[in-house]
């Protein structure tokens, strides 16, 4: 088989590019393939255009190596090409939401072994505007966060910067209010918000089960909203969390649909798989099953 690694260097922390070789090697050497080709992407969008290069026939299967914003271009690039050859994810990003979500393995190991079994799953993927999602897309208190973290806090901290900056910013986050306006195939309504999420997976910024019933196969997006609400509340959602019983909270919403409109009061950035989303209206629906992906075969 022939094999593309979509290598992002600059993403997350530097232990992952310097296992390549081995796992290249092993590749090759176990006879799971007989050609390798490495992309390293240099700037933004660069793995997205790479793909776009790509015919069906030139390899059998895709590996990306980063994080939720570097499969994110991989994904879109795939779509837009209308490649359906499968995506295998070695995970290299700070958090790794959509890895984490599938359990893909992180190690070399299972990594390779996963490789051998080669047993492969169609997954939905989020079409947003004329973009696509993998994960998620999330406005309002702490969307922004990672927009603001350096790249060397990042390869030092890992997710540990996150949350740092999160609570340094606690004041200010706290104050954040929005007013939605969200239509679906089932309903409208509007309400004010502290937050917003849509997501295609269950993990967001490496918190899991935030949206507890989200399923990569449902062909369905899964649409949370932290109501406006007091510091005091917050505590009590974030406890309720913990219990996993947030999704009854009186402070949030929480619906399932296939495709949704949501309006802002306000011109805010918004997070799209870890990248900056700024055009509203937003509007969602589900490419269902559009993605070949290679996972564990336990």
């Amino acid at each position: 088989m022939r094999c593309l690694f979509i290598v992002n260097p600059s993403s997350g922390t530097k232990t992952i590019q310097k296992r390549l070789d081995k796992i290249i090697g092993q590749m090759v050497l176990q006879q799971i393939v007989n050609h390798v080709d490495v992309f390293y992407t240099q700037k933004k969008n660069d793995a997205y255009q790479q793909c776009l290069t790509l015919n069906p026939s030139d390899y059998d299967f895709i590996v990306s190596v980063g994080g939720d914003g570097t499969v994110n271009e991989i994904i879109s690039g795939m779509i837009e090409k209308n490649l359906e050859i499968p995506l295998a994810i070695l995970p290299g990003g700070t958090v790794n939401d959509f890895a984490n979500h599938l359990s893909l393995p992180s190690t070399s190991r299972q990594f390779i072994q996963m490789l051998k079994d080669f047993h492969t799953m169609k997954v939905d993927v989020g079409k947003v505007n004329n973009g696509y999602f993998a994960n998620v897309i999330a406005g309002g208190m702490f969307s922004d966060i990672s927009f603001q973290v350096s790249k060397t806090d990042k390869e030092r901290f890992g997710p540990l910067a996150y949350y740092v900056n999160g609570i340094r910013q606690l004041p200010t986050q706290l104050h954040t209010s929005l007013h939605l306006k969200v239509k679906t195939e089932n309903e409208e309504f509007e309400e004010d918000a502290r937050l917003f999420m849509i997501t295609n997976t269950s993990q967001v910024g490496g918190f899991k089960d935030i949206t507890p019933h989200a399923s990569i196969q449902d062909g369905q997006l899964d649409l949370l909203i932290i109501k406006k609400c007091s510091a005091t509340d917050m505590i009590s959602l974030f406890k309720d969390y913990k219990l996993n019983a947030h999704e009854k909270s009186p402070f949030i919403r929480y619906i399932q649909a296939k495709e949704m409109t949501i309006e802002c009061d306000k011109d805010i950035i918004y997070d799209v798989d870890g990248e900056e989303g700024t055009t509203f209206p937003i509007h969602v629906t589900v490419a269902k099953h559009a993605l070949n992906i290679i996972i564990p075969h336990y």
